[in-house]
C-alpha cells in the first residue's frame, strides 16, 4: 500500500492525523513531519527521508504539505526525482480522510488524484450552496461534476 507523509509548518500535519483519528479511529502508513524555522534544509531532508522509508511498503510514499511555496513544500519538492513519490500541497483533513479510505489496491498516481479531488471537492462556500429561501440546494453528485485534469 501507498504511505504517507505530511510535511508541514509547526505541528499542522500532526493535528490533521490525530483529527482524522478522533474520526475514524488508528490510521496506520502515514507520518507527520513538522518544519521549524530553526531546522536546516539538510537535517529536514534527513528526517524527510527516514519518514519515506519507515513508511513506504513498496508501493511508495504520498508527500503531502500545506502550502505550495512554503519551505515545506519547497523540500518536498526535491523528492520528486525519486522513483514513487509525489506531492499534492494544500492538504486538509478530507485528503487524510481521503488517503485512509482509498488508498487499498491502488496506486501512488490513483491515490494522489483522489485524495486531491477529495481536498478541491471540500472546499465550499456556503452561500453558493444556498436557495432563496435560505435552505440548501441539491448538490451536484459526484459522478455528474468535471474537474479538470490539467
Amino acid at each position: 500500500m501507498v504511505g504517507a507523509v505530511i510535511i508541514a509548518h509547526s505541528f499542522i500535519g500532526k493535528e490533521l492525523i490525530e483529527t482524522a483519528e478522533y474520526i475514524v479511529g488508528k490510521i496506520e502508513g502515514i507520518m507527520a513531519i513538522s518544519i521549524d524555522f530553526k531546522m536546516n534544509a539538510f537535517e529536514v531532508r534527513k528526517v524527510i527521508s527516514e519518514a519515506m522509508k519507515q513508511i513506504d511498503q513498496g508501493d511508495g510514499v504520498l508527500i503531502l504539505t500545506d502550502l505550495f511555496g512554503g519551505s515545506p513544500a519547497n523540500i518536498a519538492f526535491s523528492f520528486l526525482n525519486k522513483d514513487k513519490v509525489e506531492v499534492i500541497t494544500g492538504v486538509n483533513l478530507p485528503m487524510i480522510l481521503t488517503f485512509w479510505n482509498k488508498r487499498k489496491g491502488r496506486s501512488l498516481s490513483e491515490l494522489a488524484k483522489l485524495v486531491r479531488l477529495s481536498g478541491i471537492r471540500n472546499i465550499v462556500v456556503a452561500k453558493e450552496l444556498m436557495g432563496e429561501k435560505g435552505t440548501f440546494k441539491k448538490r451536484i453528485p459526484n459522478r455528474d461534476r468535471q474537474v479538470s485534469q490539467k
